[in-house]
């Protein structure tokens, strides 16, 4: 052996041995600060160094898995995954003394808000966040998501055109079996929307809307398959990440460049004392702007066609795919529930009467037909894991102590489904939502639309529509199986929300 092929080897050598050193120190490191963070946060599992918890963990139904921690460690927990601190919550008190705290209202630094750029005002946070959730929230109640004053008739208006619409395509089908997952009904969930934040309304086998629902379909596919990249991963799954990465990122840009149509549409039609939607209402803001000469101040100085794009994807993804798959879930229901329905029916008979259509000033007469929607919203949960928040500080809570950036998540389908709160959660029981009185009455518990400082901006909204489309719906026809078919399943397919399986159902008109 030459000296040459010696001094190679020793190289060789050398560099293994000086990798091994770097990861036994690596690892000695990582398990010192688990042990370290493990004597101030809440219990929780061990994980394996730099990757933590994230091998047990999969993108298939990670609620149930969540909600087995709780179960096991309590009702505040944590764990490590990939070097992000996670909390986990799954008692409703401490969930909302939480989320009132203004050191959790952060939003978790993931693939998706590196694409975002922290514009819009769902993933936004600090000044931005806040200016704006006050912005949409006057700008909303002015064009009639209200329960009260007369703005109200305008947004009744509005919902009832497309609920209108929606019931005279289900007469028209004359008892054929129709897939309520597609379609029509989606159509009319989405014009509401659209035509409230940008005067929109899509025509059935529009392409642009089927383009769009396709992209807001693979938008939730996809993040639900998002995990953070570690470079501790083997190469083909970092390279998996980054791809679905990518392909967010595309959709995102192709959503913006046709927001960025709608935008310069209304620019060319702008008049400022008659604002159409929210489009115009932020043209307006911007306006008065660039009189006052404080644009470098607006948005926190971000981009205003970028900020006003995605304020126009919030509300679409937000104020749709909720609204739709709550819809769908009762409907799921009430073929499982058929005395249920005849219940509903009845009350809205007796109430509303048999030729005329629900509206808003019947809401409060109409105890278990609100009961029953607070029902549908408890047993499917379709946000399981709610919104997850993060510290923006160090913070105390329930006297532990949580880091900068720990993410918080609560675990609201364990809630909704704690034995503890809830007689016999898992039966479908729209009286548990009625007093001794007759009346309606909410439980502290009862989580849909989220609690805090971040709470769900479009509550008022979704609770119009889904009564709306709900009792207009069962007030016109009998959800019936089509002959043959099996019941649909009662578990839902999971990403980012619960949504049911794929099925058909018979809209057949009532005999009145």
């Amino acid at each position: 052996m030459t000296a040459e092929t010696m001094s190679d080897g020793d190289g060789y050598s050398r560099e293994l041995w000086l990798n091994a050193v770097a990861a036994a120190l690596g690892l000695t490191y990582s398990a010192y600060r688990q042990l370290r963070a493990a004597r101030t946060l809440p219990p929780g599992p061990w994980g394996v160094p730099f990757l933590g918890y994230a091998p047990f963990l999969s993108n298939h139904c990670t609620y149930l898995k969540y909600n087995e921690l709780a179960r096991r460690y309590g009702p505040i927990c944590s764990f490590t995954q990939r070097g992000n601190t996670v909390i986990l919550l799954s008692d409703h008190k401490l969930i909302k003394t939480a989320f009132d705290m203004k050191q959790i209202t952060g939003r978790p630094n993931d693939g998706y808000m590196d694409i975002i750029g922290g514009y819009g005002a769902v993933n936004s946070t600090g000044k931005l966040w806040e200016s704006q959730r006050k912005f949409l929230h006057l700008v909303l109640r002015h064009m009639g998501m209200t329960f009260t004053g007369h703005n109200r008739l305008n947004m009744e208006n509005r919902i009832m055109i497309e609920v209108s619409t929606l019931t005279e395509t289900f007469h028209k089908t004359c008892g054929k079996p129709i897939d309520l997952n597609a379609g029509s009904l989606c159509l009319a969930i989405t014009n509401v929307i659209s035509s409230l934040t940008m005067s929109v309304r899509f025509e059935p086998n529009d392409p642009r809307f089927e383009r769009y629902m396709h992209m807001v379909d693979e938008g939730f596919k996809l993040f639900g398959m998002l995990r953070p990249v570690s470079l501790f991963l083997p190469r083909r799954h970092i390279t998996d990440e980054r791809n679905i990465q990518e392909k967010i990122k595309n959709n995102h840009q192709e959503i913006a460049k046709y927001f960025q149509s709608i935008i310069e549409e209304h620019r060319s039609t702008f008049d400022p004392n008659s604002i159409r939607d929210l489009v115009d209402a932020y043209l307006l803001e911007i306006k008065r702007s660039q009189e006052a000469g404080t644009m470098d101040q607006l948005f926190q100085g971000l981009d205003p066609n970028r900020q006003v794009q995605q304020i126009l994807g919030d509300l679409f993804s937000a104020g749709m795919e909720t609204i739709k798959n709550t819809i769908l879930w009762a409907m799921v229901y009430m073929l499982h529930y058929p005395d249920v329905m005849t219940k509903v029916q009845d009350e809205i008979d007796s109430v509303v009467g048999q030729y005329k259509s629900p509206v808003l000033d019947d809401y409060p007469n109409l105890p278990y037909t609100q009961a029953t929607l607070y029902e549908v919203l408890r047993k499917s949960s379709i946000t399981p894991l709610g919104t997850t928040h993060a510290t923006t500080s160090d913070v105390t809570l329930n006297g532990y102590h949580i880091p900068t950036g720990a993410q918080i998540i609560p675990l609201q389908h364990f809630v909704h489904n704690d034995p503890n709160l809830w007689d016999e959660p898992e039966a479908f029981k729209p009286e548990r939502f009625i007093n001794a009185e007759g009346k309606v009455k909410k439980p502290d518990c009862f989580l849909p639309f989220g609690v805090g400082r971040r709470k769900c901006l479009g509550e008022t909204l979704a609770q119009m529509e889904l009564y709306l489309f709900f009792s207009t719906l069962l007030h016109e026809f009998d959800v019936c199986l089509p002959d043959g078919d099996e019941l649909p399943s009662m578990d839902g397919q999971v990403g980012i929300t619960l949504t049911p399986q794929s099925f058909k159902v018979v809209m057949k008109a009532r005999n009145k």
